[in-house]
Parts: structure tokens; C-alpha cells; sequence
């Protein structure tokens, strides 16, 4: 057994997780969540941190992390199944799976050479949060070509997929558009969430969705993105590069997601952060759950603020507590926008 390693409420049986009464019941969804850059988080809970002091950490909390492992573990926090999917290598690799394997996350990884990277989080006692991220083990072309070949497989047992994250140093172009293809084979609903060039590469490939945060907008625009308006007006644009479905989140501030349907803000209320590192992915998980429950987009995007928020009361990335979605979800402001 794994000493430290913690991942908040595991429940060995998905189908005997706590299901929030937010959600329709029906049957048991599977969503793949890929992780081509996985990491060994390490979150820190310090007091009085400060750049250049020698602080004292009061908790700690380690776990196997990365955008993709963060989305699949809320998906089991909103009662269904999901299946951990990425490159792995060395011993902090062997580490990761066996978090994984604790926490009750099905996985099916590609093994490379070299070590699966490590990543701290601080977090101190205002909700400030400071992030150093290791880049990952090299990859080669063989090792790109195996892991889209395993989710070409995987996908086939999934009713959706995610590709979430940065990617490792090595990636051959046009692999994440290859990744995406290999999703996208199966007919499944498939969302991204990454940045710089590497979403560059996935508008191109046109996933069905892609779920960006201001930050990242402002890298596409070339310009500080700080309003819903400017939500809109990015969100418009990919959508025309022939993403059906585009959503642009701004903390606090809220969330805008455009589609055919139509367009919507959804503004959740002030809460206490706690720390907000995860809730972007706790987001997607809400709102890929919501769209395979069949909820009408408005409704979906209400999900993903819940539990985006929700997971912002929490220490641990990818935690969503139950009363806090519910409560949370009662409270989130859905307004038809201009799009």
C-alpha cells in the first residue's frame, strides 16, 4: 500500500458512488479521459507562504495528477465510470498507476521510457495558489503512434473522450490532431482542453467541443481576454473554424458556452476558495456528464459551474462534495447571451 497517497471519497464500485440528486439518473456512462502528460502531484497546504522563506507545509496530500486524471476523477465523483488513459514511465510512473489503481480509476496506459514528471502545488491560506510543473519524459514517434492506437481501442468501450492537458516534450507534429482523429473514429462525442499550440493544432482537427479558460484566449487573441463579451467573441470565432460546440470560462466571473443551440453565461455565487486547481477540469467532467445525460445545454453548462465551484472548496484537485454541488447548483445563474 501507497503511504500519503490520497484521492478524497474512493469508492471501489462505481455504481454504489453518492449520487448527487443534481443529476438525472439513467444508465452508467463511461467517459475516457486522456492524459498525455501525466504527473505525480504533490499539494502543499502552507501558511504564511511566501516566495524565498522557508515555510512549513501543515498538509499534505499526494496524488496521481494531470488534467485528464482530474476530469476522470470527478466523473466518479458525479457517479459514473471512467477510464484513465496516457504515457507512463520509471518508477514515479509505476506510482501513478498504482494511485490510479487505489482510487478505483480504470486505466489503460502506454509505457515509455524515461520518468513520469512531477508537479507541486502550494496552496496558502488566502486560496492563492502557486504551480511549478515539471515538462515530462521525452516521447518518440513509435511511443505517439502506440498511445493513439490505445485509444482507438479504449474508445470503444466509452461513450465520450476527453483529451486534456499539456503535451510532453517529443510529441511529432500534427500528433495531437492524430490523437484527436483517433477519437473522433468512433463517432463519440470528443472535447479538448489545452493551450498554446497544442489547441492551435486541436481547432484544426475539429473535436466536437473545446473548453478553454481566459488565460487561454488571450493566448489565441493576442490580447487580454477579462470580460463575457470577450468570452462570446473568441467562443464565436472557433466555433467558425467548424468546433460545434466552444466553451471559455473566467473563474469567478463565470462561464459562456455557444453551440447551435444558442449561447449562455452561467455565473456560479462568491464562495470561500479554498483552491482553485482542478476546477477547470471538475468543469469539463460536469458539463460532458451533463451533455450524456442528454440535458439541454443551458442545464449542462449549469452542471460544469457547479462543480467547477465545488471543487474550489476543496484542497484536493478533481474533488466535488456532494452537499457543495447541490448547493452550489441551486445557486448558479444561467442567461441567454448574444452570440
Amino acid at each position: 500500500m501507497l503511504t500519503g497517497i490520497t484521492g478524497g471519497n474512493a469508492y471501489p464500485f462505481p455504481d454504489r458512488c453518492p449520487v448527487p440528486t443534481v443529476l438525472r439518473y439513467g444508465a452508467l456512462m463511461n467517459i475516457l479521459c486522456v492524459t498525455p502528460n501525466v504527473s505525480m502531484d504533490r499539494i502543499l497546504s502552507v501558511s504564511g507562504f511566501a516566495a524565498g522563506d522557508v515555510c512549513r507545509a501543515r498538509s499534505v496530500a499526494v496524488t496521481c495528477g494531470g488534467k485528464g486524471i482530474n476530469v476522470a476523477r470527478a466523473v466518479r465523483r458525479l457517479g459514473h465510470r471512467s477510464t484513465c488513459a496516457g504515457f507512463l514511465g520509471g518508477n514515479t510512473g509505476r506510482l501513478a498507476a498504482e494511485a490510479v489503481r487505489l482510487e478505483g480509476l480504470d486505466a489503460t496506459w502506454t509505457w515509455v521510457d524515461g520518468e513520469t514528471r512531477n508537479c507541486i502545488t502550494i496552496v496558502s491560506d488566502n486560496g492563492e495558489t502557486t504551480v511549478v510543473n515539471e515538462p515530462g519524459a521525452s516521447v518518440t514517434d513509435d511511443d505517439w503512434y502506440r498511445l493513439a492506437a490505445s485509444v482507438s481501442k479504449a474508445v470503444n468501450c466509452a461513450d465520450a473522450v476527453c483529451i486534456s492537458g499539456s503535451l510532453p516534450p517529443g510529441v511529432p507534429d500534427g500528433g495531437l490532431e492524430q490523437l484527436i482523429e483517433a477519437a473522433k473514429d468512433s463517432r463519440k462525442p470528443v472535447w479538448v482542453d489545452t493551450s498554446g499550440d497544442a489547441l492551435a493544432d486541436a481547432i484544426g482537427a475539429r473535436p466536437t467541443g473545446i473548453k478553454i479558460n481566459a488565460a487561454e484566449a488571450s493566448w489565441l487573441m493576442g490580447e487580454k481576454v477579462n470580460s463575457i463579451a470577450q468570452c462570446i467573441v473568441i467562443a464565436e470565432k472557433i466555433r467558425n473554424n467548424g468546433v460545434e460546440k466552444m466553451v471559455v470560462t473566467q473563474a469567478a466571473e463565470g462561464a459562456v458556452m455557444v453551440c447551435n443551440e444558442g449561447a449562455w453565461c452561467a455565473r456560479p455565487p462568491t464562495i470561500s476558495v479554498v483552491s482553485a486547481v482542478g476546477s477547470g477540469d471538475c468543469f469539463l467532467a460536469g458539463l460532458m456528464v451533463g451533455m450524456l445525460q442528454e440535458q439541454e445545454p443551458a442545464e449542462a453548462l449549469r452542471l460544469a459551474a457547479a462543480a467547477g465551484a465545488a471543487n474550489a472548496l476543496q484542497v484536493s484537485t478533481g474533488e466535488i462534495d456532494r452537499v457543495d454541488l447541490e448547493h452550489i447548483h441551486a445557486k448558479i445563474r444561467i442567461e441567454a447571451v448574444s452570440s
